[in-house]
């Protein structure tokens, strides 16, 4: 099958970058495991060679054609012809890891004379880098409490190189407005000094929450989690216009952090099913959030407080009005969750340890449903006064909703309730 534009977007998705009559009529793509690729002469080896490199004045090369598999491999073009198809973007770059992806395409559009803006909570893996290997190395970074700081600041003396932001947040689900991050990039911009908008995708992905159609110019993925979406690799993905990805695919060659072909080939097979994926874990958390909440807004006995991207939980809450954002920049709220349970770790590290169904375990966005504990887990790098800035408290349990039977989720995580409220009452008890 050949898809075009009229076709609906998992139909295009799922044929994006291959066609079989070039494979001998293999249904799947292969696994191109090779370092260096054969040129067919000499003056197109030099056309191939010259343009990876950017040399002014080279020779167009015909059709696609492969060198060296840290400039590009057969296998990883699939994968990112895909991820590109499924994002809407002009290109579309994978890594070895997530953190290979953020970590480049920050180096790639910031400088010392080109700040750093972001807003948090972020990853910790993330926050580590601005805090610490962005400074070292000149880069000025500057912290928003939210990103109506920007509305506020007027037109800054040294333009930013980018805003980044995650949306929804890792851990506590807040959700922050991409178009009005746009809209303030492209009213200082200039001409020679353009403001990117950089958008962590990771928790929603291309199914619920397009960031590129609502003005950002590069989505940033961890694609070790709903993009492959099966706990079985580690890889990050960039996808967007083309310009802003073109520094990105040059700092990738030279810090070498492509995805494998093995990996590329897990990243393929598994877009296939990502729509399907997307729908049932969403179903899901939404029906443990109903759980989580006696009623509309009101936690559940034993809880202080429940977190999520879904507009219905915003809706109502004073401390939020994010529940409008939602609505227009997100198909739905997701599958991650997370709670507070009173009496800090303590109550938090007996409710993980009493799971039964829920695996006790970082990442998210996989087949399995996961929890932890992200203020000694995910986050336990980031400075006690960042945490307590964005709401990471000690108490605080973050769930990934998979694709098992929501009863046994909900059954659960009430069992589990208990088995922390019993050893916060003994605990009460031998004071």
């Amino acid at each position: 099958m050949k898809p075009n534009k009229n076709h609906h977007l998992e139909t295009r998705s799922l044929f994006a970058g291959y066609d079989p009559s070039e494979n001998f009529g293999a249904v799947k793509p292969p696994i191109h495991p090779a370092s260096t690729f054969v040129f067919p002469s000499a003056r197109a080896g030099a056309a191939l060679m010259e343009t990876a490199y950017g040399i002014e004045g080279a020779e167009t090369p015909e059709g696609d054609g492969f060198i060296y598999s840290r400039l590009g491999n057969p296998t990883l073009t699939v994968a990112e012809k895909r991820l590109a198809t499924w994002d809407g973007a002009d290109a579309a770059a994978f890594f070895a890891s997530g953190m290979a992806a953020i970590s480049t395409t920050l180096m790639a559009h910031t400088s010392k004379e080109r700040p750093l803006y972001y807003v948090g909570p972020l990853y910790g893996g993330t926050q580590h880098i601005i805090d610490y290997i962005l400074p070292e190395m000149g880069v000025e970074v500057v912290k928003l409490d939210s990103l109506d700081d920007l509305e506020s600041m007027g037109k800054p003396e040294s333009l930013p190189g980018m805003v980044y932001l995650e949306t929804p947040a890792n851990p506590t689900l807040q959700v922050h407005d991409i178009e009005l991050a746009t809209n303030w990039t492209k009213s200082n911009s200039t001409e020679e000094e353009r403001i990117l908008v950089v958008v962590d995708n990771t928790f929603l992905g291309p199914i619920i929450q397009r960031p590129l159609e609502l003005g950002a110019d590069l989505n940033v993925y961890s694609a070790t989690k709903y993009i492959g979406g099966h706990s079985d690799l580690i890889a990050g993905g960039v996808s967007g216009e083309a310009k802003a990805m073109a520094k990105v695919y040059e700092y990738r060659t030279f810090f070498g952090g492509m995805a494998d072909p093995w990996t590329s080939w897990l990243l393929a097979r598994s877009m296939e099913t990502l729509h399907i994926r997307a729908k049932r874990q969403t179903e899901s958390a939404r029906k443990v959030l109903d759980f989580l909440q006696e009623k509309p807004g009101v936690p559940r006995n034993g809880i202080n407080n429940v977190l999520s991207a879904w507009e219905q939980d915003l809706a109502g809450k004073s401390d939020y009005k994010n529940a409008a954002i939602v609505k227009k920049q997100q198909k739905n709220g997701g599958a991650m969750l997370a709670f507070e349970l009173p009496g800090g770790r303590k109550a938090a590290h007996a409710f993980l340890d009493s799971l039964e169904v829920f695996q006790l375990a970082v990442s998210l966005g996989s087949t399995e449903s996961l929890a932890e504990h992200p203020a000694s887990m995910t986050h336990a790098g980031v400075s006690t006064e960042d945490k307590e800035r964005t709401g990471i408290t000690e108490g605080l349990v973050r769930l990934s909703i998979g694709l098992e039977n929501a009863d046994d989720l909900i059954a659960d995580i009430e069992q589990a309730l208990e088995a922390a409220r019993l050893s916060l009452e003994e605990k009460n008890a031998l004071r």
